[in-house]
């Protein structure tokens, strides 16, 4: 119950804001290419401050402290947008709240798989109250903006951030950090401590196919922006962003045990077929309400993805690091890939068309898939050679 507390908790604060922030931004007044440089810096520093901070917080066990404080000035920088007027004021601040929030899903995430693990809970039933929370908290402020205004959201959000460090309450951490006798064993409490998760081949690996992984996941910011080429309304573009999160709960509910089933690797490479398909129907749809059902049932893949990666992660990190570990799986899936790919996406936009677009993902997702697969080939092939040897 704490978890999933935690979890509706964590992402119904999101949601409050997340769908909305870019549209505050333009009714300031802030240009388009402004808007991309808040983008382009604050993946910059995200990726930065992610590993590091993960990696701080596994090592002096400050967890939880670093929750608060980051939700805190998270809130703060919030708040503080509502009075800066212009954009050259703006941008530190937003360069601050990249900063702070980079690491608060992961150490988040590492904490509560964890304590799913010790009391030997169905990790996906907790998390899916995060996709409910979100869903209702995007509906619910989408219709409180209407009446009040958007530009009030940097001062209501602001605000509900600070109230977040409260839920932190809820988490349980972790005994300490890495101790000095560890650090002889390898661990050290410097940079060396940073580049151990590098050294581990499968985990490698698989932040190789996280990669392409996150490169399919492109299709998101595409998929509005195919929205609105169809005619789609506002309603119709909230409802695309609302309802795959959702459909994600049905999944969510039998993740663990389609895991324990069939193995995490399976199932995280069933959902991005899955996801793969919808897109490649996609390609073909000219109806925009077409376009929200498709958008809403390529939740269901979605859910096993979100579940599986982080499960996965847990097994591959020691315990001293899982902060780390999950830190650098969230950069590549979602920083890095943006960073490489929605260049050569923008290039396949403007010169050839948004379905080309959908076409590059699909194959991203596609060598995602490959690359998993090898990975679930070698792992049984590994179990084999060793039970045979033993």
């Amino acid at each position: 119950m704490r978890g999933a507390v935690y979890y509706a908790i964590f992402y119904a604060v999101v949601g409050s804001y997340f769908a909305y922030i870019n549209v505050a931004y333009i009714q300031r007044g802030l240009s388009g290419v402004q808007i991309g440089t808040f983008s382009s810096v604050g993946a910059f520093l995200a990726l930065v401050a992610s590993p590091l901070l993960t990696g701080l917080a596994d090592r002096k066990g400050w967890h939880k402290q670093i929750l608060v404080i980051n939700n805190l000035l998270f809130g703060i920088a919030l708040v503080s947008l509502y009075y800066i007027p212009t954009f050259k004021w703006m941008l530190p601040v937003v360069a601050i709240i990249a900063v702070v929030g980079a690491p608060m899903m992961p150490i988040s995430d590492s904490l509560l798989v964890r304590m799913a693990n010790i009391y030997r809970l169905d990790f996906g039933k907790m998390r899916l109250w995060g996709s409910i929370g979100f869903t209702v908290m995007c509906i619910l402020t989408g219709t409180i903006w209407d009446v009040i205004g958007l530009e009030y959201l940097f001062i209501v959000s602001g605000i509900v951030f600070i109230l977040r460090s409260l839920s932190v309450m809820l988490i349980e951490a972790p005994d300490g950090g890495v101790k000095e006798a560890e650090a002889g064993k390898g661990l050290s409490s410097g940079l060396k401590s940073y580049l151990l998760p590098f050294k581990n081949r499968p985990f490698v690996f698989f932040l190789i196919g996280t990669f392409f992984w996150g490169c399919c996941m492109a299709f998101f910011i595409y998929s509005s922006i195919y929205m609105d080429q169809l005619g789609g309304t506002s309603l119709l573009v909230g409802l695309m962003m609302a309802i795959p999160a959702l459909m994600e709960v049905p999944t969510l509910l039998i993740a663990d045990r389609l895991a324990d089933r069939f193995g995490l690797l399976p199932v995280f490479m069933a959902g991005i077929l899955q996801f793969c398909l919808i897109i490649v129907a996609v390609i073909f749809v000219k109806s925009p309400t077409v376009l929200v059902i498709l958008n809403g049932v390529r939740g269901l893949g979605f859910g096993l993805n979100i579940v599986m990666g982080i499960r996965y992660v847990d097994r591959l990190a020691p315990k001293e690091q899982t902060g780390l570990y999950q830190g650098l799986y969230n950069v590549v899936l979602f920083i890095v890939s943006t960073l490489v790919f929605m260049p050569f996406l923008g290039y396949l936009f403007d010169y050839h068309g948004i379905q080309w677009v959908f076409v590059a993902t699909v194959l991203a997702g596609v060598a995602g898939i490959l690359i998993f697969g090898v990975m679930h080939f070698l792992t049984k092939k590994g179990a084999k050679q060793g039970q045979l040897v033993s």
